[in-house]
């Protein structure tokens, strides 16, 4: 297999996350991509992930894993969108900075979308969503480093699979086909066709606080096979609730923290593989629409 040069240098992933206001606390929009090859199971396929979610100021000022319980630092955090695309390792991945780009292209990507129904209104959302909001997530923690979001941990309710993919009706009944799929909130996303590299396999994505598990789950006779994290890079920005970066160098770029496939920071940057760090799409927007539903719910 011969990676593009993109995937050599990212060789996994990029995540950057950023802060909003939402009233009445104040709160950030995370957004988020990773960008490795699979692994030896499925040798040529590659997969791009991007999410965003909300946190508060409050929250981000904190040290070290916290949950998001009632009471606690982290309270009222919410993944707001998680998107998947799944490729043919010498297509690229998209650019998520570009919402023209969030789409499928046969035969050799395919992209998904889940939502959050809180941005149900909120345009830059229903531009990128394809319709496809709800009660996906389940965030219980997330990590903070140095003023930073470093990771989160939550469940994604969704099944990504092609038209035709459909589990064997003999194994549905069986206890291996059920414990590989999201809780009862789970969803089958369907795109008109996978990338050949696919193989018409099912996925699973899910979020650890040290990094993002994607799980083939009809691999290896059904009993799942994750990819690799060998290589695996993670970048985290963290904007303030106005929408500036938290962290920026002399000319004002943002500083990111950089984080390996094991979690550990190895320290900040503005860019990975040259790239300046994009913010995110509609950021003033979506600041003034969480804003503005918030107040709604107040006054309800």
């Amino acid at each position: 297999m011969s990676p593009n040069p993109l995937s050599t240098a990212l060789k996994a992933a990029a995540l950057s996350l950023g802060l909003l206001l939402q009233v009445p606390a104040q709160a950030g929009l995370i957004s988020g991509s990773w960008d490795p090859e699979f692994g030896p199971a499925l040798p040529d396929l590659s997969w791009s992930a991007y999410a965003e979610l909300t946190a508060s100021d409050t929250c981000t000022s904190a040290v070290g894993n916290q949950t998001v319980a009632a009471g606690q630092d982290c309270a009222g955090a919410k993944v707001l969108a998680v998107f998947l695309q799944l490729y043919n390792t010498p297509y690229g991945a998209l650019d998520w900075s570009d919402p023209d780009s969030y789409r499928s292209t046969a035969p050799n990507s395919a992209t998904f979308a889940v939502c959050d129904s809180s941005v149900e209104f909120i345009p830059s959302y229903m531009a990128r969503c394809n319709n496809n909001f709800g009660n996906y997530f389940n965030l219980s923690a997330l990590r903070i480093e140095g003023g930073n979001v470093a990771g989160l941990q939550s469940s994604v309710g969704a099944l990504f699979a092609a038209v035709e993919f459909e589990p064997p009706v003999d194994l549905l009944p069986s206890l291996v086909w059920p414990s590989l799929l999201p809780p009862a909130n789970q969803r089958l996303f369907r795109a008109p066709s996978l990338p050949s590299s696919a193989k018409k396999n099912g996925f699973s994505l899910n979020f650890t606080l040290n990094g993002p598990e994607l799980l083939c789950v009809s691999c290896d006779n059904f009993r799942g096979v994750k990819s690799q994290t060998d290589g695996l890079r993670q970048f985290l920005v963290t904007y303030t609730d106005e929408g500036p970066a938290k962290f920026t160098d002399s000319n004002g770029n943002a500083l990111g923290v950089v984080l390996d496939e094991n979690g550990r920071v190895l320290g900040r940057s503005t860019s990975i593989n040259g790239q300046l760090v994009p913010e995110p799409a509609g950021l003033a927007l979506v600041l003034t629409a969480l804003g503005a539903a918030a107040l709604v719910r107040r006054r309800r």
